[in-house]
């Protein structure tokens, strides 16, 4: 006789010879229909194993994207202290909070989302302690896919980083915490690199939207493995400016603006920038320069920068220290997305950028920012506005 069955693999072998037999003999027998029919729907919906399968299933592999996750943020609590001619002193204690992740859906395929602290404003994450204990909002701060069409060519979608190259991670045109939201496509090959894209900036019902057209290209040459050279040059173009409120909250923040409060000029900046950065004494050590002109207007049209950059924070008791020298005109660049400190977060300003940063432990960093600025010179109204910014940043990596 060959090898006996599993009870339940019997009895869904003899489905039809049992039902056939109950059904010849259920009027003869109350009490063995119910318990035959039972076991026949038993052995339905349970799988039958043979004593030679009674090893466990091995469990299902975890989704790619969930084992590639990698989580990233921080939380930054700072002292501020503004000081600006005519106005009181202030003083407020503020805190910055981040978290995110990157996913690889695919070997060409990343996902980005970020969540931060926010009131809406689309160059700053801070929020002021105070306010009664009033609970603070949480925003979405990037939420982006990238995808890697070539192995030189990658085109990103959504609400992302900035993707252009900054000298000096400068904040001229573009501030640390400026967020763009569209489309950019990314090419570098040896060592050339170069990007365009389009970006929604103001969607109107009443009026055309106002877009950005970005476009840079530049070289990153190597001449070591510590020291390289960046020259890069850049157009962004923003359409339907004239006759439209400034972008966000109606604020023109230094730029030029009729007495209804509506632009009147075009912003189409040419932008030229340069960074070198090298080893010296020990020290990472790099300076660069960075200039832009808005080629639509003929007055107080030009911004640019100058400074330098000494350390590199990797390691408890690591330093950096950097300056830097900016001066705005009034219509140089676009006044709401350039630096939110420095002058007030204006246009039409210059003055002193001084930075200092300490690496107390692998998690946790001391900064301190100094600001002497000048601004309202083309309003006729110039004076002087000062900040000092003291923190201590948690870094979870």
């Amino acid at each position: 006789m060959g090898q006996s069955a599993h009870p339940m693999e019997w009895l869904w072998r003899h489905r039809p010879v049992l039902m056939l037999g109950l059904g010849t003999s259920m009027y003869s027998s109350n009490r063995v229909l119910p318990l035959a029919v039972a076991a026949v729907w038993f052995a339905s919906i349970v799988p039958a194993k043979s004593h030679a399968q009674g090893a466990e299933q091995a469990p299902a592999a975890t989704p790619r994207w969930i084992d590639s996750i990698d989580w990233n943020g921080d939380l930054r609590l700072r002292y501020e202290g503004i000081d600006e001619a005519g106005e009181p002193k202030r003083d407020r204690f503020r805190f910055r909070g981040r978290f995110g992740f990157d996913s690889q859906f695919s070997d060409k395929v990343q996902f980005s989302a970020r969540l931060a602290t926010s009131d809406g404003d689309p160059v700053s994450t801070n929020l002021d302690f105070g306010d009664g204990f009033s609970s603070k909002d949480i925003a979405i701060d990037q939420v982006f896919v990238t995808w890697t069409a070539l192995n030189d060519l990658d085109i990103a979608v959504g609400k992302m980083g900035r993707p252009w190259f900054r000298a000096g991670s400068n904040s001229l045109l573009w501030d640390n915490d400026l967020n763009p939201e569209g489309i950019n496509a990314m090419w570098s090959s040896g060592m050339l690199f170069a990007s365009l894209g389009t970006f929604v900036v103001e969607e109107r019902s009443d009026s055309d939207d106002s877009l950005l057209h970005s476009i840079q290209a530049g070289i990153n040459k190597r001449f070591s493995e510590q020291s390289r050279l960046v020259i890069s040059s850049a157009f962004f173009d923003y359409t339907n400016t004239i006759g439209n409120k400034p972008f966000y909250l109606d604020r023109p923040k230094g730029n030029s603006v009729d007495a209804a409060g509506n632009f009147i000029y075009d912003y189409d900046i040419l932008e030229i920038s340069t960074e070198y950065s090298a080893l010296i004494g020990g020290w990472p050590v790099s300076v660069y320069g960075v200039w832009a002109q808005n080629t639509a207007v003929d007055i107080q049209d030009t911004a640019f920068a100058i400074g330098f950059m000494v350390g590199l924070i990797e390691a408890p008791g690591d330093m950096q220290f950097s300056y830097a020298w900016y001066d705005t005109e009034a219509d140089a660049v676009m006044g709401i997305f350039s630096d939110s400190d420095f002058g007030a977060g204006n246009t039409d300003s210059k003055g002193h950028f001084i930075k200092a940063r300490y690496g107390l432990t692998n998690i946790i960093a001391l900064n301190a920012t100094f600001i002497i600025s000048e601004i309202e010179m083309f309003r006729n109204n110039p004076h002087d506005y000062n900040r000092v910014q003291l923190d201590i940043e948690f870094l979870f990596r």
